[in-house]
């Protein structure tokens, strides 16, 4: 069991940000308890709790607690830790991953145990690549906003040395200075790719933690669909890339609107679930349109539920397996259906899955029959990757001071800790 003594607790304060996500007490009551703390704790403990206030995460936690509870400040240090400290989770082993350590407080020693509650993914490290807009016109240039993300449901903490977008059969132009996330630089063109070098590397957490970068590209290209393949190289791992599923369409209809929507879209990893989908097709247009058929491409993990399609039809979807990008493709072939100006029509329907920790996107698409310009198969409007669903590693610590005990279940995003419950005992 690891000991860590409270005078060494010295957190800088410009990670403050990585707690957005922490919903207790507001700044003006945390710089009140520090006073207090001041004034009944000796000195030594001050380092720590600065760095505790710094980070937004001091509390009282429940009703009737005294306003300085040294289990609690206990638990507030782990729930640092699971966000802050990549080490911290890299020491975690076992089934489920659990690491324990003591921490000296004035008041005793806290006893403090913190057990991941979902397992591992097989694929260690993924990727995933959105586009936005997913449907543009033809030979109008149009900025399109594109988002990269490494997953890691590994075991331990990874770096990542080199991030490429590799657009393919067309040259969209970057936006100078529009890169965001992980690193701002501008990305340099080799050999028709996009490279952005990360020096420093950057490092992404184990056990579901996320990294990303957004950057923006003007299209400006002739009818048809634009793929671009997204990649990230990880240092002492190798090359990962997203599926191909960001498409640019280009096609001249753009009086369609499609957008898919699913509850629920954040949820504890590792229990079964069931999400309720639903597309919703707006004629934006003035005169009245035909709908031919709806599609909805979703990851292999989603199981569509047999007789829960309601709204433009009631008919289970024709279900294929798109092999390349490994995805279930769902084929909704509607009788022909009137699309009237301003008026949405819907489409809902059911899947079941257990997910691992990570993000996964579904999209949508809806072809009309006036849409003479598709060739073969395309739609006639596309979401794009939407409709994520969050599934997010979940966390239990247990403090145990003086015979008080406090019970904490939290979960870890890319933006900090969101607590899902707090008890006391």
């Amino acid at each position: 069991m690891g000991r860590v003594a409270a005078a060494s607790l010295v957190w800088p304060a410009k990670r403050s940000t990585r707690m957005r996500g922490h919903r207790h007490a507001d700044r003006g009551f945390a710089v009140l308890t520090l006073a207090i703390v001041g004034l009944v704790m000796s000195a030594f403990l001050t380092a720590p709790l600065l760095g505790l206030v710094s980070l937004g995460i001091l509390t009282q936690s429940g009703a009737g607690s005294p306003l300085i509870n040294g289990a609690a400040l206990a638990a507030e240090h782990a729930l640092w830790r699971i966000a802050s400290d990549p080490a911290f989770l890299d020491s975690m082993t076992g089934t489920p991953p659990t690491a324990s350590y003591t921490l000296d407080l004035p008041l005793g020693e806290a006893s403090i145990t913190v057990s991941a509650t979902s397992p591992v993914a097989d694929e260690s490290l993924r990727a995933t690549l959105t586009i936005d807009p997913a449907s543009i016109l033809p030979n109008t240039p149009t900025t399109v906003t594109f988002r990269l993300t490494v997953i890691n449901d590994d075991d331990e903490a990874h770096e990542i040395s080199r991030l490429e977008a590799d657009p393919r059969t067309f040259t969209p132009l970057y936006v100078t200075g529009s890169t965001t996330g992980l690193t701002t630089n501008d990305p340099s063109y080799v050999a028709g790719r996009w490279r952005w070098q990360l020096l420093p590397y950057a490092t992404v957490s184990g056990f579901g933690g996320e990294a990303f970068i957004t950057w923006r590209m003007v299209v400006d290209e002739g009818e048809g669909g634009y793929w671009t393949r997204g990649s990230a190289r990880i240092d002492d791992f190798g090359t990962i890339s997203a599926p191909l599923t960001s498409n640019v369409r280009v096609a001249e209809i753009r009086d369609v609107e499609i957008q898919t929507v699913v509850t629920p879209s954040v949820l504890s990893a590792g229990a079964e679930q069931t999400f309720n989908f639903t597309i919703t097709i707006l004629n934006s247009g003035l005169v009245p349109l035909t709908v031919d058929w709806i599609k909805h491409f979703s990851p292999r993990e989603l199981d569509y539920q047999n007789g829960s399609t309601s709204g433009l039809t009631s008919a289970d979807p024709q279900i294929r397996h798109d092999v390349i990008n490994d995805r279930w493709v769902h084929t909704w072939d509607v009788d022909p259906t009137p699309l009237l100006p301003a008026v949405p029509v819907t489409l809902s329907f059911r899947t079941q899955a257990t997910l691992l920790p990570g993000t996964y996107y579904s999209t949508g698409a809806v072809k009309v029959a006036e849409d003479l310009g598709a060739v073969g198969q395309e739609s006639t409007a596309s979401t794009g990757d939407t409709a994520p669903i969050s599934a997010r590693r979940a966390y239990r610590v247990t403090v145990v001071l003086n015979g008080e005990t406090v019970d904490v279940e939290a979960l870890l995003a890319s933006t900090g800790i969101e607590i899902l419950s707090w008890l006391e005992s």
